[in-house]
Formats: C-alpha cells, structure tokens, sequence
C-alpha cells in the first residue's frame, strides 16, 4: 500500500501577524497533487491540523474545502488525529458525516473503545490493504484515567500509561487485521524521546537537549506532551507521528517517524526544508517491506534570519534581493550595541526594500538575551522562588528594552516603571 503522512498544519496560523491563508491554500493544493502523482490511496494527517482550539472560519473552510476534493480522488481513506492545538470537540463534531466518505477523524480517546480507533483501509478496488490505528494527542487527565486502577508517580506516567493504551490498541488492530499480510499503521501526536536531529536530512542536536530546535515550545513539551520513550510503541508496521515540526525518524528507526510540519512555523526554522513523507509499506510472510520518500514541499512564502551585528545588518539588507514574488519576511537577529537604537539605525535601509519584503521581527542575539526563553527554562522552582517581584520585573524590563544593567537609559526606565509596577502589585 501506498499512503502520505503529513502533521502539524496549524491551519490559521498567523506567526508574527503574517496573513497565511494564501500560503495554506497553496499548501493544499500542491498537497492533492501530490496524492494524485503518487497515486496514494490513503492520507494519514497526525495532529495539529488547525492553530488554535477556535479557528477561524476561513481555516475550517480550507479544512473541508479540501477533504470534499478528495473523494473522487485516488484517496480511498483519510486518517486525522487531534493535536494538541487542536479542540477535539471541534474535529468530531463531523464525525459521522466524514466516515461516510470514509474520512476517519480521532479528536480524542474520551469514551471510545480500543476497536474504535483501528480502521481497515482499502485499495481503490475496495480490498483491504492495511489497518490503522488512529491515536490522537492525550491529555495528562486521560493518561491518568488510563490508570486509574494503578499508582505511579509521575516520572512513570507517560511511559506506562502511553505502553498500556497502544498495546490494548494493537491488540484490537491485531484482531482486524486477523493474520491476513497487510500491514498496521499506528499514529500519535506526541514528543518522543531520542529522535534524531534536526533533520533526517541532516541537522545537528538530538533527544532532550534540543531547546526549541524541534519546533515546539518549551510548554508544550514540558507541561503537557512529556517524554515519551520509544519502546511504548506497539510492533505496527509504520508509526506515523506528529507535534515535531521537522521530518525525522525516532530512534533512527526508518519505520517511527515525523513528518515534520509542511512550512515554516518560525524563524528558527527558516533555514529548515519541510516535507511531506510518501510511504511505500507491505507485509509478506509476517515481514514489512518498508520505502520511504520524502517530498519536499513548495514553499509560497521566504522567511529569512538575518543576524549579526547591525553594520552587518544594515550592509545585508542594502544588498537584499528577493526573489519570491509573494512575499519575502525577515527577522533581524542582532547585537546589542550601548547608545544606539536599532531600529532608527536601520530604518533607512528596511525603507529602502522593495514592496514585497518586510521586517516583521526583531531579535536579540542568543549572547544578549538576558531574561531569553533558555533561562527561563534553566529556572527550577527553586531558584524562581528566589527572584522577589522586584527582580523579575527588572528582568523583564531589561529584556524588553535590551539595556544593560548599569546603563544610564535602563537606570531611568527602572525608575520610571518599578514604583508603578510594586504599586499595582501591592494593590
């Protein structure tokens, strides 16, 4: 059987107030053309198709503008889990609708059996090539109701509950599947432990060191997706996985992957290729036969980082070219430098650019972060009980004006906001 696996569209996705239907539009686009190409009879989509639990109505349209384009296709089955992002809810209230086009949506576990989440997927001669089992992102509450009967402490959570709820699955999956040689697909939006790099087409840091390098937000992993080892995985025959936003494979193992979100979902992604992955899977003799192409997708926007010091900038940007006729943005990655401001520094060179490119973000260099997402992050609890309002707050004022301490400006600035902030603080 031949299928796509994509994740992590995050229809409705607006980073840095960029306009992105058109971009999304397109996406879909060149995603159907894709299937037909490839003549893939099922698409496998695991999680965070929209942005945000309420999306607009323009994303939902895009949503079922483009499944309803599917069902003439080659496309015999659609798969959709829930992600994080995602309102389950929302996913499910078409429920009945799409399995009648034998479009499958799983927003949630809450109240489903095991069986309720494995699907037969077939050919377009209506054969049964496959069986998947669609399991969406689960939530901490589900994950403890999952062992209710059981008392772990929470560094076994995710480990135990997440082994106990793919393995019940499997077994249902097992009973479909009913010793035939076809292959199991299960799916998950989740954060799993070693995965390789920043990409499987070559990147650099790995596993739990990676601080946002796999596009997501330090919350998302921390406070609800956790860890999840690898050996919680069920022996399905491919597992599709969604929530990290590069294409990857977990434990270098080519038949547990990522498809990596399709575009850009930040700057520090920007220099990062995105894909679609087309999997060739089968199963002889009770053995899985396994190809995997990745298919890198057409990007309609340019995101560019342009980082140095800001003569550095100011000389990039004089000599900017863009080449993207729908529209080029750009983030300013620069260093600090005392009596100098910025953005009246460079405001001659950014008018100068053409119509079509503009600056929508301005960064700090990594060395001049003070309160930067990286401390934050190294904060235990501990050392935050620590920081007394005043601290944090003139923190937080440092980080936002991007002045050093001792300087004369943040000096008056502290003087100016702290008394303000203690007074509606105390109040």
């Amino acid at each position: 059987m031949r299928f796509i696996h994509t994740a992590d569209w995050h229809l409705g996705n607006q980073m840095h107030d960029i306009d992105r239907r058109k971009e999304s539009a397109a996406f879909l686009k060149w995603l159907k053309k894709q299937i037909v190409e490839k003549q893939a009879e099922t698409l496998i989509v695991s999680g965070d198709i929209f942005d945000t639990v309420n999306p607009s109505v323009e994303a939902r349209r895009l949503y079922y503008t483009f499944l309803a384009s599917l069902v003439d296709s080659c496309c015999k089955n659609v798969i959709i889990i829930g992600g994080n992002h995602d309102s389950a809810v929302m996913l499910d209230s078409a429920k009945e609708l799409l399995d009648v086009l034998n479009i499958h949506v799983v927003g949630s576990i809450n109240n489903l059996s095991p069986g309720d989440m494995c699907f037969e997927l077939r050919d377009r001669n209506e054969n049964v090539n496959g069986i998947c089992m669609a399991l969406p992102f689960v939530r901490e509450v589900e994950l403890r109701n999952l062992l209710s009967d059981s008392r772990v402490e929470d560094g076994d959570l995710y480990s135990l509950a997440y082994k106990k709820l793919y393995s019940t699955v499997f077994d249902e999956a097992e009973k479909l599947r009913a010793c035939r040689d076809i292959p199991v697909i299960a799916t998950g939006h989740l954060y799993a432990n070693n995965i390789d790099g920043r990409s499987s087409q070559g990147g650099n840091q790995s596993g739990r060191g990676m601080r946002r390098d796999d596009g997501t937000k330090v919350l998302d992993v921390l406070g609800t997706l956790g860890f999840v080892p690898p050996a919680v995985f069920p022996p399905a025959d491919y597992v599709a996985l969604g929530h990290i936003h590069y294409a990857t494979m977990v434990e270098k193992n080519p038949a547990i992957r990522y498809s990596g979100s399709p575009f850009v979902m930040g700057f520090d992604e920007a220099d990062t290729s995105h894909y679609v992955l087309c999997v060739d899977l089968s199963v002889s003799g009770g053995k899985s036969g396994l190809k995997v192409e990745p298919i890198k997708t057409e990007s309609f926007f340019d995101y560019r980082r342009l980082s140095g010091t800001l003569a550095e900038i100011k000389e990039m940007l004089e000599n900017f070219s863009a080449s993207n006729e729908n529209g080029t943005f750009l983030e300013l990655c620069y260093k600090r430098e005392l009596g100098i401001n910025a953005r009246d520094y460079l405001e001659e060179a950014i008018n100068a650019l053409s119509q079509n490119v503009s600056v929508v973000s301005w960064k700090l260099s990594e060395q001049d972060r003070i309160f930067s997402a990286e401390n934050r992050e190294q904060l235990d609890a501990v050392e935050i009980k620590n920081l007394d309002d005043r601290e944090i707050f003139t923190q937080l004022i440092l980080s936002k004006s991007a002045l050093e301490k001792d300087s004369k400006e943040a000096k008056e600035a502290i003087e100016k906001f702290l008394p303000l902030f203690l007074k509606i603080a105390a109040e």
